[in-house]
């Protein structure tokens, strides 16, 4: 297992998506695990942290939505990545306040790996900035809130 290559965690049902998705993104120097629905995704990241979240939403025991609740209720600043098919309404995705990005289906190579390293170059800035905040002093942290 190498742990400076980007771990995806993939939730997807489509067998044939799945399969593809987990080729190109080993081809392209990530590290995929693959799941076909929420509940599969929760056990794998409780086995193995993902450092990105890909899922579809309509899925098949869990959908997309309740598993990003749950994960994120443990680790609130997972990126993730959502696919679908579907039209969302607006505001579906205002809960989320950690990072989130959403792509139609079918999406392109282009598409998914854009999204992949814009949420995860955020994540490594925003893991920096919360390591540099808790390297203040309690009492100088307090006098800046």
């Amino acid at each position: 297992m190498k742990k400076n290559v980007p771990h995806v965690l993939v939730a997807e049902d489509e067998v044939l998506c799945a399969l593809s998705l987990s080729f190109d993104l080993q081809k392209a120097g990530y590290r995929a695990t693959i799941t076909h629905d929420g509940w599969r995704a929760i056990q794998a990241d409780a086995r193995d942290e993902a450092d990105i979240l890909l899922t579809d939403l309509q899925m098949p025991r869990l959908d997309g939505m309740d598993l990003i609740r749950c994960l994120r209720a443990k680790r609130p600043n997972l990126p993730v990545v959502i696919m679908t098919g579907r039209t969302l309404e607006r505001g579906t995705l205002d809960e989320f306040r950690g990072p989130t990005m959403c792509i139609s289906k079918p999406i392109s190579d282009a598409q998914l790996f854009s999204a992949l390293r814009s949420l995860l170059a955020l994540s490594i800035t925003t893991d920096r900035e919360n390591r540099a905040s808790s390297a203040v002093p309690s009492s100088l942290n307090l006098a800046l809130s």
